[in-house]
């Protein structure tokens, strides 16, 4: 099971928070450096809202299904959008770090007033901006943001970056199971007002309410 960043901010009605956006940022660089590692040729998809995956053990994923709908193009690097082709590992590299920047800056300006500034320090800020820089060769490679993220966990006194992720999965997997709950009183509820026949038919569209959720 996994929880898309979009649905975690959905659910939660605010934006990240600047330690969330660290979190996210660095258990995403991991992820992209294994990627890489294991089918470079597998990594055309474009990082969004809809296409970061959080995971229940605190990963991070990504994915390029269920998400045709949604209007990437404030996602897409400029040079994917100009039909520029990317020939070269590095090329797709710099291509994931802006679409994974502008993807933070999403999240971390989610549902803030345009009157209100995002809450985000001043090296993050910067570090973001750079990722998501219109020139190719000026954003910063994988490698440098790895970097900067271990010396940021090193140098810092809160929690893990996988724990972070996990609190986010569990504030949509927490509201789908009291919507679950909530239903299931209900159901009950009307199958001590129906015949036994009636109850029984009720009684089989319980799964099917925690196929949906799921």
């Amino acid at each position: 099971m996994h929880v898309s960043l979009a649905e975690a901010l959905e659910v939660r009605g605010g934006p990240l928070q600047e330690e969330e956006v660290w979190a996210v940022l660095s258990q995403s660089a991991e992820s992209l450096q294994e990627l890489f590692h294991k089918d470079p040729a597998a990594m055309g998809f474009i990082i969004s809202p809809w296409s970061l995956l959080l995971m229940p053990s605190g990963n991070i994923s990504f994915t390029d299904e269920y998400v045709t709908q949604q209007d990437l193009r404030a996602f897409t690097a400029p040079e994917v959008l100009d039909g520029t082709s990317l020939t070269s590992i590095s090329d797709i590299e710099k291509m994931h770090m802006y679409s994974l920047g502008m993807t933070l800056f999403w999240g971390a300006d989610y549902e803030i007033p345009q009157s209100q500034p995002m809450k985000l320090g001043e090296h993050l800020n910067s570090l973001l901006l750079n990722m998501c820089d219109d020139v190719t060769l000026s954003r910063m490679s994988l490698r440098t943001v790895l970097d900067i993220c271990s010396k940021h966990i090193r140098n810092s006194s809160c929690d893990p970056p996988f724990s972070y992720i996990r609190k986010l999965v569990r504030l949509v997997l927490g509201s789908l199971s009291q919507v679950y709950k909530a239903s299931s009183g209900h159901l009950q509820v009307l199958s001590q007002l129906m015949p036994s026949q009636s109850r029984r038919s009720l009684q089989l569209t319980v799964p099917c309410l925690v196929a949906v959720s799921c």
